[in-house]
């Protein structure tokens, strides 16, 4: 026995069980249709109906338009809602005639004569197209072009969120997309997820120049944006060398990301890659037990347009072959100090002082101050008390990580560096 489907318009829409407008039992996702087939024998009154697909449910509200059936056990089942106008906000009847008052559209509020409700909030969201894109589909000539080219599977919903699993000629994609105006998933607006196989970030977002409609140019990191008021002497990757090399030329350095292509044997567009963007974007890990894990096999790069902060209640340590503050700094004219290096060194300077004997006709004499005409005994054995090290000063207490009973103020009780153990890394 053949299932018919039938045409039919929803009248009303329910979002859960307890739904106060429903006059019987109801679940998520059901409706009740009207019929526009006039054979039926139930037209004249409201059918309730399930979707037909279980686990896959569209967006759907009162004025659309869907197919029906009606199985044998009674159950109306329905399909949509129909994509009568290839929008994605607006699957209404094209045919809707205020005149159906007689039919159970009498408490419709009319917009448009589409038979959606006043209050419906329509936008004229475009539907999501595929750019053609030379470069990435392989598609060289038009007569080819034409008779190989595929459209990609879409998910859209109502309000520019999308779900696109596509491809590039054998390369696939996947992109995730909320909060789009445009009739292509863009970067600089919403929310967008890209998965990519092949090509650069430019090729395979804006492809055609659609997505410049809105002054939208090449997209660049918060880092490395073109506006003017970004110093591009703190672009993202700046300070990265080629294999190591110490080599500071800007110009031979592998600095700056690649958003679009620069040659065809470009390495960096050729690698599976993603894009995640957004006006903020939160990494929260929730379990007191868990960790966030960032880890590359060549460069890890972050970048800030105004401030860098770090904040954490426990210990920080980068342990690194070498840190280098500021760019510059990889020529390696200055290095840092080590602090009890530093300590020592004055200790023993103060200690030669305070030996140190005048001659006065042939017998030692100690130093005396210049303008007070006092010895200067008592101020290097004070100076000699601050660089001393003090009972349990030279080991950090394990169970804070800062020095017990130390007295040299320069050197600090939070921060320390490790000693010459690595010096001759040149990584």
């Amino acid at each position: 026995m053949a299932t018919e489907f039938f045409l039919g318009q929803v009248t009303q829409v329910f979002l859960k069980s307890d739904d106060g407008n429903a006059t019987k039992a109801v679940s998520s996702q059901q409706i009740d249709i009207q019929s526009l087939d006039s054979i039926l024998p139930t037209t004249g009154k409201p059918l309730s109906a399930s979707p037909l697909i279980r686990g896959i449910s569209d967006s759907i509200t009162k004025g659309d338009l869907v197919l029906f059936t009606i199985l044998t056990d009674g159950q109306v089942y329905y399909i949509g809602p129909i994509n009568s106008f290839n929008n994605p906000n607006n699957s209404s009847n094209p045919v809707f005639t205020s005149n159906r008052t007689n039919r159970g559209f009498s408490d419709l509020e009319i917009l448009s004569s589409n038979g959606y409700g006043a209050g419906y909030p329509y936008v004229n969201q475009p539907k999501l197209i595929k750019q053609r894109s030379v470069d990435l589909d392989n598609l060289k000539t038009e007569d080819v072009y034409n008779t190989a080219k595929f459209t990609d599977m879409l998910f859209e919903g109502r309000h520019g969120n999308s779900i696109r699993i596509g491809s590039r000629s054998t390369n696939p994609s996947l992109i995730i997309s909320n909060g789009n105006t445009l009739p292509i998933e863009t970067p600089m607006e919403g929310s967008v997820i890209g998965m990519l196989s092949n090509g650069s970030i430019e090729q395979n977002f804006f492809s055609d120049k659609i997505g410049r409609e809105k002054d939208i140019q090449f997209f660049r990191v918060s880092t490395d944006s073109i506006f003017e008021n970004i110093n591009p002497r703190y672009q993202i990757g700046i300070g990265n060398s080629i294999f190591g090399s110490a080599n500071t030329d800007i110009e031979s350095l592998d600095t700056i990301y690649k958003f679009s292509e620069d040659t065809d044997d470009d390495v960096e567009i050729l690698l599976d890659q993603i894009l995640i963007t957004s006006d903020r974007l939160i990494f929260n890990s929730r379990s007191n037990v868990g960790d966030i894990s960032i880890s590359s096999g060549r460069n890890i790069n972050l970048g800030a347009a105004v401030n860098f902060t770090l904040n954490n209640q426990g210990q920080s340590v980068i342990n690194s072959g070498n840190i280098y503050l500021g760019e510059k700094a990889r020529d390696k004219k200055e290095p840092m100090v080590l602090g009890d290096e530093l300590r020592a060194l004055l200790l023993k300077f103060a200690e030669i002082l305070q030996d140190s004997r005048a001659l006065v006709q042939g017998v030692p004499i100690p130093l005396y101050d210049r303008e007070s005409g006092t010895p200067m005994f008592n101020r290097i054995q004070a100076l000699i008390t601050e660089l001393t090290p003090q009972p349990d000063g030279e080991r950090p207490n394990s169970d804070t990580g800062v020095y017990k009973d130390s007295v040299t103020k320069f050197l600090s009780k939070k921060h320390f560096i490790e000693q010459n153990t690595r010096s001759d890394n040149e990584g």
